[in-house]
C-alpha cells in the first residue's frame, strides 16, 4: 500500500537525510516526466499533447467514481482572485461518496479540509463535520519571494547509501536511523523518501518501487523550481509539497490516496 510520510495534525515529521551541499535538485537532469516547464511556445505545446495523450492512455483509479465529480463542490471559489491559482476539478472521490471541505483563506494563505460525503454539501456546511468522513487537507501559503518559497522544500539530491534499483532507470539509495530504513530518489525536480521500520526494511523498498511503477504512468505537478514527497510504508501519513513561483502547495493526511490526490495538480 502507498502512502505518504507522516504530518499528523499541524505537526510535520520530516524525514532527516544528508543533503550534498555541492549539488541540489536544480542541478539533475533526468529524461523522466517530471522536468521543467518548457522554455518555448512550440515546446509547451508538444508538452501538452504528450501530457494529454498519457493521461488519454491512463487507466481511471479504481478508488475513484466516475459519476461523482469534485466540480460539484466549488473549491475555486476560495482561492483569492488575484493569485491567479486554477485548482483541479477531479479530485478522487469514492464511488457512491461525494467530496467537499471545511475552508478557508487570508491574504496569504487558503486552506482546504477534504471530507466525502454521503449527499452533497456546499463548502463549510455545518453538517460536514458531523456526518463525514475526513479525506486530508491542501494548504497553499504564498511567500513574498521565489527564494523563500523554495527554501520550504526539500532539494536533496540523493547519492548516499547503498544504491538499489527501483526499476524503470531509477537508482534509490538506502540508509537507516532511528529505527527506520529510507529509501531515496529523485524524479526531475522531486526529492523522494520512502520509509519503513528496520524490522520491516523490505517495505521501504517495495514502496520505493511501487512509487515508481505508478509514476511512470501519471504525472505528478511540475514545481517551480522544486517538490518533495515522503512517503510511509506502515500507513502514517502523508506529506507531499511543491513549489509554483511564490506559492507552496502542501498535501498531508491523505494516507494511501495521498498520490491520487497529488497527480490531478499540473
Amino acid at each position: 500500500m502507498i502512502v505518504v510520510m507522516a504530518a499528523c495534525g499541524n505537526e510535520e515529521k520530516e524525514a532527516v537525510q544528508t543533503q550534498n551541499p555541492e549539488q541540489t535538485v536544480d542541478e539533475v537532469e533526468t529524461d523522466k516526466g517530471q522536468t521543467e516547464e518548457p522554455s518555448t511556445e512550440t515546446d509547451k505545446e508538444q508538452t501538452e499533447e504528450v501530457k494529454t495523450e498519457t493521461k488519454e492512455a491512463d487507466k481511471p483509479n479504481t478508488n475513484v467514481a466516475s459519476d461523482s465529480k469534485a466540480e460539484k463542490a466549488n473549491f475555486q471559489s476560495i482561492i483569492p482572485s488575484d493569485w491567479g491559482i486554477k485548482l483541479p476539478t477531479d479530485f478522487p472521490v469514492t464511488k457512491g461518496k461525494h467530496v467537499t471541505a471545511i475552508a478557508s483563506s487570508t491574504q496569504n494563505k487558503a486552506t482546504f479540509t477534504f471530507y466525502n460525503t454521503d449527499k452533497q454539501l456546499e463548502i463549510n456546511d455545518p453538517k460536514i463535520k458531523e456526518t463525514g468522513q475526513l479525506v486530508g487537507k491542501l494548504v497553499i501559503t504564498q511567500y513574498k519571494t521565489e527564494k523563500a518559497a523554495s527554501e520550504e522544500i526539500d532539494q536533496t539530491v540523493f547519492t548516499d547509501g547503498k544504491a538499489v534499483d527501483l526499476g524503470h532507470g531509477i537508482t534509490g539509495y538506502q540508509d537507516a536511523g532511528a529505527g527506520s530504513l529510507f529509501t531515496s530518489w529523485n524524479e526531475g525536480r522531486w526529492a523522494i523518501i520512502a520509509r519503513s521500520t528496520t524490522e520491516k526494511s523490505e517495505e521501504s523498498l517495495a514502496t520505493a518501487k511501487e512509487t515508481v511503477e505508478f509514476l511512470e504512468t501519471h504525472m505528478m505537478p511540475v514545481p517551480k523550481k522544486y517538490g518533495q514527497l515522503h512517503i510511509d510504508a506502515n500507513d502514517t501519513g502523508s506529506l507531499a509539497k511543491w513549489q509554483k513561483q511564490k506559492f507552496v502547495y502542501t498535501l498531508t493526511d491523505f494516507g494511501d490516496n495521498t498520490l491520487n490526490w497529488l497527480v490531478t495538480f499540473k
